[in-house]
């Protein structure tokens, strides 16, 4: 009897990484797609949109569209890990994914930007534009974190200038099915880069200068309802530190909130 004791502790002390491998994988990156195929994949949904909790009346209902083909994406795709590991904020311009594997994510992007209109179709409307390029990569090495860093930069040089924004994020499984997601970031831009969102929309506070400007706190809840079904509820803080322009009459913090649902192809 003694002797069978110690074997059985052996034994189960050996079958304890089994029992627990499940959760782990639950919480491990999905396995990147090294060659995507060339088929096009997508999604379409709905979502509600408040830009301003102050005002509540301006609420609008806006379209979600995700198409990916190859390495080419634009907006959500993936209706298996969307839910889990997509990023906090919403990409819906043309990207390229450059690096995907199971812990690196790099993108690259560019965007024409109109610097007198601020308006959906504000590249299709007359005005000054310039070329805004945009790089991302996000570091997904443990469990619960992850660390990103989102730089975009004027390509022209026409007065959109340079930002950095450094985020965190934490990821928690609530199910096999839904993830809360808590992000926190700061951006840094030069002074041209806060000065064109000013002239864009003038009654809002904005940094004034070159130095960091914005901290953004996101709150996201992701479901995955049923196989090709998703829906998301997130609410956004967003708060300007140091110098602001004269003049403005808004609050420098400002609250914002969307929900929505999403049918992915697959």
């Amino acid at each position: 009897m003694m002797r069978t004791m110690p074997l059985l502790r052996r034994s189960w002390l050996l079958g304890l990484p089994a029992l627990l491998a499940p959760a782990l994988r639950a919480e491990e990156p999905p396995a990147p797609v090294q060659n995507p195929p060339h088929t096009l994949v997508w999604s379409l949904g709905l979502r509600l949109k408040m830009d301003d909790a102050a005002r509540p009346s301006d609420i609008g209902a806006r379209p979600i569209i995700g198409l990916r083909y190859g390495r080419w994406r634009s907006g959500p795709v993936d209706g298996s890990s969307w839910h889990r590991f997509g990023q906090v904020r919403t990409d819906n311009t043309l990207t390229y994914d450059w690096l995907d594997s199971a812990r690196w994510r790099t993108a690259l992007s560019a965007s024409i930007v109109n610097l007198q209109k601020d308006s959906p179709t504000e590249w299709l409307e007359s005005g000054r534009k310039t070329l805004r390029g945009r790089a991302v990569i996000d570091y997904l090495g443990w469990s619960h974190w992850s660390v990103g860093l989102v730089l975009t930069q004027d390509l022209l040089n026409r007065g959109a200038g340079t930002a950095l924004a450094p985020s965190v994020t934490f990821r928690q499984a609530l199910s096999e099915d839904s993830t809360l997601l808590i992000g926190q970031s700061i951006t840094w831009a030069t002074a041209d880069m806060w000065a064109s969102m000013h002239q864009l929309s003038p009654d809002t506070t904005v940094h004034q200068g070159r130095g960091w400007g914005v901290t953004d706190s996101i709150v996201t809840l992701r479901q995955r309802w049923k196989t090709q079904w998703s829906w998301y509820a997130q609410m956004n803080r967003s708060q300007v530190i140091g110098p602001i322009y004269p003049g403005t009459d808004s609050e420098r913090t400002r609250w914002s909130a969307q929900a929505g649902v999403i049918y992915f192809s697959r």
